[in-house]
C-alpha cells in the first residue's frame, strides 16, 4: 500500500472511557499515538490522534455526557472499520490478548484476501486483513 502523507479523512470515534480505548488500539492494534489532548474533566480525552501504520489517522475521544445520554454507546451501528495489514492473524491474536473479542477466526475470503474481525472492549468492530 502507498503511504498516505496527507489523510483528508479522519474517522472519529467516541468512546465512554476514551484513554482505555487509546491503551486497547495501541496495545491490541499497534497504533501509534500521535497526539492526546486532555478533556476538561479528569481521565477524559478531548481528541487523541492515533496513526495507522500506512500513515492513516483516526481520531478518538471521550463522549460527551449529552451525547451518552442520547445514545446507547453499548449498541454500536453498523459501521465497518477495515485495516490493511500483512499479517491478520497475528494482529487478531494480538487484539485477543488485549482484551479484544474474536467475531469469528481468521478465514480466506472469496475475493482472496485473508481476514479477521475483533470487537473492542467498548463494542466496535474491527475487520483486518490483506
Amino acid at each position: 500500500m502507498d503511504m498516505i502523507k496527507n489523510p483528508n479523512l479522519w474517522p472519529s470515534l467516541g468512546y465512554q472511557d476514551g484513554a482505555a480505548a487509546v491503551r486497547f488500539l495501541v496495545e491490541g492494534f499497534g497504533f501509534d499515538e500521535v497526539a492526546r489532548h486532555p478533556g476538561t474533566e479528569h481521565g477524559q480525552i478531548n481528541q487523541a490522534v492515533l496513526r495507522w501504520q500506512d500513515g492513516s489517522l483516526i481520531t478518538v475521544h471521550t463522549a460527551e455526557p449529552d451525547i451518552i445520554r442520547f445514545a446507547d454507546l453499548r449498541q454500536r451501528p453498523p459501521i465497518g472499520i477495515y485495516l490493511y495489514t500483512p499479517d491478520p492473524d497475528a494482529l487478531h491474536a494480538r487484539a485477543i490478548a488485549a482484551g479484544g473479542q474474536p467475531a469469528g477466526r481468521p478465514s480466506d475470503s472469496p475475493h482472496g484476501t485473508r481476514d479477521a474481525t475483533t470487537i473492542d472492549p467498548e463494542g466496535f468492530a474491527w475487520s483486518f486483513g490483506t
